[in-house]
């Protein structure tokens, strides 16, 4: 079985943390076992099973993998020890453990804010010219570039450079708000309309062609992707008169 079906058999993206793909995997077994869904059959089950034991060996092999936690027992007396073993073995007491893991793995991810923000006012002459801002994250330092254009707002997600789990290996992105200068808006004599667009997420990502309905005729264009809710965007027609068209952008 090749590991990019075994992903996509767990429902995981490529890459994804060792962690989260043992909660994928255990719950995708205890929805299909024949014990709960009679309709399921064991094939479905078996693929899950050989899908999450070729994983487990391609984690292994990276330093990406994380092996299960359980309890660590107190040393004490022998009849003691062995009795606490007796417990710590039995699959009630192991399922018990992994869900308190994957609790505190989506408390890390819902409740603890590991995004740094970090709000950036640009120049016109950098937007124009381009330049490199220099970040320091623990003792790493790093450059990110800001991408030129006539643009006025834009957000940058860098993964893995922003806060530390307490509870896990993974950290937060970094997320850059950058600003630059507004667009000159309409002076005596020129015209200038504002509009509002509804627009999918997924038509973004997918870099589609939009339109919009000026009063000028329609007007063709494309979103950057990481653009945010309310975003607004200068767009000019083609037309004789020099006409503004302020659009706010919302996202659904």
């Amino acid at each position: 079985m090749q590991i990019a079906e075994c992903y996509k058999i767990l429902n995981v993206v490529p890459g994804e943390e060792w962690l989260r793909v043992r909660k994928s995997y255990h719950s995708l077994a205890k929805q299909y076992h024949p014990d709960i869904n009679h309709d399921a059959g064991d094939t479905p089950l078996k693929e899950i099973n050989r899908a999450f034991e070729e994983l487990e060996t391609h984690y292994k092999a990276t330093d990406k993998f994380q092996p299960q936690q359980s309890l660590e027992l107190i040393r004490q007396p022998n009849k003691l020890t062995n009795l606490l073993g007796r417990i710590r073995n039995k699959p009630a007491v192991q399922r018990a453990v992994n869900s308190s893991l994957d609790f505190l793995v989506d408390l890390d991810s819902k409740v603890f804010q590991l995004d740094v923000q970090k709000d950036i006012q640009l120049s016109g002459a950098t937007l124009k010219k381009g330049a490199s801002l220099h970040f320091k994250s623990g003792k790493e330092n790093f450059d990110i570039k800001v991408p030129t254009g006539d643009w006025n707002q834009m957000s940058l997600r860098i993964a893995g450079k922003g806060e530390s789990s307490i509870f896990s290996r993974r950290r937060g992105d970094l997320v850059l708000n950058l600003r630059g200068p507004m667009p000159k808006m309409a002076v005596s004599g020129k015209s200038q309309f504002s509009y509002e667009m509804k627009i999918s997420r997924d038509q973004i990502a997918d870099a589609k062609v939009q339109t919009l309905n000026s009063s000028e005729g329609p007007i063709k264009f494309i979103l950057p992707r990481n653009i945010r809710d309310e975003q607004k965007f200068t767009l000019r027609s083609l037309g004789e008169l020099e006409v503004l068209h302020i659009l706010t952008v919302r996202l659904v």
